[in-house]
């Protein structure tokens, strides 16, 4: 070939280049252009809105390195597959953009002309308003998760395009011990990047107890998504279970088809369930979810109407000293009661649809002011009441009338009111005016789950309160989550200026507590801390107390103190009952139960 015929070679290939240069950005923000290793050799476009670097500083760096570290091993199976021969798919990740801060993208690939093993990659920006929520590892909660299955359900008589896949993983991988592990990681990462890899639209959601759900189409099998999951973790064990159920809605309404999904994701989430009940269709599931919720109803109605509910103590203390500043009254259930609630916040939920948590929350009250009759005096209790008891006059009267009767016997500042947000406060006026009646009385305000609902910041402007919970899975987000923990950090900032006591829920390890009180977080509530006792465990507890002190001579050894104990700690700990001393976590607990 001579000179010429080089140079128009030449000439051609930068034309090529040119044209996939100008076709890429017709629809994307970046370009770059990668080597084999994916180094980066040259970029262009919005690289600064990206990143937030310049293309000279990003040059030379590994485009793997730039995304957060949970969609690096997603974006190598992605290779993989792209060099096998499958097309790069809507395949969403996130690049990093400072310490806590990171940008979502949509990559485009394709060969680079001329060259081997080097590859264009495209980006484009994606407006958090039009994507679903997700956690840091790239799965969708499940709001946005059900959101993507609406759109991918077919209607009418048009047959299923897409299936719905359940997938819950041996027992040996999802346990504790192994996920704590860094094999356990490991393997955690390549099952979550195959499943954002096979499913349609990259849309993953996390059921819990090891199960996951995600989109497939009609004629693609489930077994080979499991099969590249055992190949690629090599660990030997059993395979996943898999159910499958496909997306055709027939004449169903759209909440029919949410209810119909969140039936077949909470059953398969149960392992008590999931290998029990074949998903045949969504009219099947919501048929299921429609008798369920009945004897649900039923329940309800009889452990309020019979009062078969009891009530157990979780001590919250102040994470730099270790002294209780009080107990927050849970509700359990006696055994064979509850059939069909899982637990107390689906009780809530279910009492107050049928308008029966007034009536509840009354109850309960009278309850904690009994308790608190048989306790010494400087114990205190947190009672949680609905946000729709808060905003209801004939509640608000039937309390007032309660506290203020000769049977109450009880010093106001023993008996806090920690206000819940399972259905959100629309009568504003209303719950402030009881609020304050509250305050006026001696008693304290607490806000229940702080960051888990919408009003939360709302509440904090207009309510008189005197402690901040913040929501357990917020908390724990903060582990891997550098934006939660600015927002933790924020809030605790903010609720020392108002006045008020923060308080973080599901407190597990030490590592957990160290967190709490490097954000600025003043009180602790979890089972690192005791988990929740009956009030006659917890008199006990004090009795056995009392009496080593008269055996050792000590007179000011303090009751409400769990931490920095005297040099008699241990012989105390061997009597005292789990309430009085640190804990391990023993079981995984919903927000509600374990705050």
């Amino acid at each position: 070939m001579g000179l010429h015929e080089n140079d128009r070679a030449s000439a051609s290939v930068e034309r090529r280049l040119e044209q996939l240069a100008a076709l890429a950005f017709a629809a994307a923000d970046v370009l770059f252009e990668v080597d084999r290793a994916f180094r980066i050799r040259h970029v262009g476009g919005a690289i600064q809105k990206l990143t937030g670097h310049s293309a000279r500083a990003v040059r030379g760096m590994s485009l793997f390195d730039m995304l957060i570290p949970s969609d690096r091993i997603f974006l190598k199976r992605v290779v993989e597959a792209f060099d096998q021969g499958e097309p790069v798919r809507r395949t969403a990740v996130r690049f990093l953009r400072g310490e806590s801060e990171n940008t979502v993208a949509m990559l485009g690939m394709t060969v680079m002309p001329g060259s081997v093993g080097e590859r264009l990659v495209t980006a484009t920006i994606l407006d958090r308003g039009f994507t679903s929520a997700s956690s840091e590892d790239g799965f969708l909660d499940r709001s946005s998760f059900l959101s993507v299955a609406q759109r991918l359900t077919s209607v009418g008589d048009e047959k299923a395009q897409f299936n719905l896949v359940m997938l819950g993983l041996p027992q040996t991988v999802k346990s504790a011990a192994m996920q704590d592990t860094a094999l356990g990681k490991a393997v955690y990462a390549e099952i979550e990047a195959i499943l954002r890899l096979s499913s349609e639209n990259g849309a993953v959601t996390r059921l819990g107890n090891g199960a996951f759900a995600y989109f497939q189409k009609v004629g693609d099998d489930p077994n080979l998504v499991a099969e590249k999951i055992v190949e690629a973790t090599e660990v030997p064990l059993t395979r996943p279970f898999i159910q499958k159920l496909p997306l055709d809605a027939m004449l169903m309404e759209h909440k029919e088809i949410e209810k119909a999904l969140n039936y077949a994701l909470e059953t398969f989430a149960d392992e008590r369930t999931r290998q029990g009940i074949a998903f045949e269709n969504l009219p099947d599931c919501l048929a299921a979810a429609n008798n369920r919720d009945r004897g649900m109803v039923t329940s309800c109605r009889n452990i309020i109407k019979d009062e078969t509910f009891f009530q157990v103590l979780q001590p919250i203390l102040t994470l730099k000293n270790g002294i209780i500043q009080h107990y927050e009254v849970l509700t359990r259930f006696a055994e064979g009661v509850a059939r069909g609630i899982a637990n107390t916040g689906d009780f809530i939920q279910i009492a107050e649809q049928i308008g029966m948590i007034n009536t509840f929350d009354l109850l309960n009250c009278v309850k904690t002011i009994k308790l608190l009759q048989q306790l010494p005096n400087e114990i205190k209790l947190a009672l949680n009441v609905s946000g729709r008891s808060v905003q209801s006059a004939g509640f608000a009267s039937q309390m007032m009338n309660l506290l203020d009767s000769a049977e109450m016997k009880v010093s106001p500042s023993r008996l806090l009111i920690e206000i819940t947000e399972t259905r959100g406060i629309t009568d504003f006026d209303g719950a402030t005016s009881l609020l304050q009646w509250l305050v006026k009385r001696g008693h304290r305000i607490c806000l229940d789950d702080f960051g888990a609902g919408a009003m939360s910041f709302e509440y904090l402007r207009r309510f008189p309160v005197d402690y901040v919970k913040i929501d357990g899975h917020f908390f724990r987000n903060a582990m891997t989550s550098g934006r939660d923990r600015i927002l933790i950090r924020a809030i605790a900032r903010c609720s020392f200026e108002l006045g008020c006591r923060t308080v973080a829920e599901m407190i597990e390890t030490e590592v957990d507590a160290a967190l709490a009180k490097e954000l600025g977080v003043e009180c602790g509530q979890g089972w690192l801390f005791g988990q929740p006792v009956t009030a006659d465990q917890l008199l006990a507890s004090v009795e056995r107390v009392t009496r080593i002190q008269g055996r050792s001579g000590s007179e000011n050894f303090p009751l409400s103190r769990t931490a920095s104990l005297p040099v008699r700690r241990k012989e105390i700990e061997k009597e005292a009952p789990p309430a009085l001393k640190a804990k391990a976590p023993r079981k995984k607990m919903t927000a509600r139960d374990n705050s």
